[in-house]
């Protein structure tokens, strides 16, 4: 049993919301329509937030950096809602994440990191899919790419230095993994 990834009622709010605590964050977006929101909540040093969302599906992302230079980067595309939640807490963190949907009801990520050292890449392009990653731990690294429709990952690391499978999903696939050490 899966929960669909939400954004969460933002009201009337469309565009960027940044709130910045420490020294030499930085946040840097680009919105194509009227109907996207960000929001970014950086409490450290150094940390780098990158969001690109185009087209129009009223995007949605969501990072949370907790430490000091992480980087976050999400790119949105497509007609439908893409919607991301990050979470990164720990030091040099990093995530890829990459959304394009133009289905009909759009594709969800939810990426947490918990620890320091950590990758995690992801690449949605289809509609209806759905990824929770998890990285409990330092040092590990975890890729995903959802192609086509109907997709559902649930991926856990927890420990230090798990490698890489490179997870590739097609067509409705589903797949829960718990790697650990």
């Amino acid at each position: 049993a899966y929960a669909q990834i939400t954004a969460p009622d933002t009201g009337p709010f469309d565009g960027v919301f940044v709130e910045q605590i420490g020294s030499g964050n930085d946040a840097t977006f680009s919105q194509s329509t009227n109907s996207q929101n960000a929001e970014v909540r950086q409490d450290g040093d150094d940390n780098t937030v990158d969001v690109t969302q185009n087209g129009d599906g009223d995007h949605f992302a969501a990072i949370n950096q907790t430490g000091s230079s992480n980087i976050a980067t999400v790119g949105q595309f497509g007609a439908s809602q893409n919607v991301a939640i990050l979470t990164q807490t720990g030091d040099a963190n990093t995530v890829l994440l990459s959304q394009n949907d133009t289905g009909a009801f759009g594709s969800g990520a939810a990426i947490t990191q918990n620890g320091s050292g950590n990758i995690s890449t992801l690449v949605q392009d289809g509609s209806e899919n759905q990824a929770t990653l998890t990285q409990n731990g330092d040092n590990n690294t975890q890729s995903a790419t959802q192609l086509g429709d109907g997709n559902t990952l649930e991926w856990t690391q927890t420990g230090n230095g798990l490698p890489d499978m490179t997870v590739i999903q097609s067509g409705g696939a589903t797949a829960i993994i718990s790697q650990g050490n």
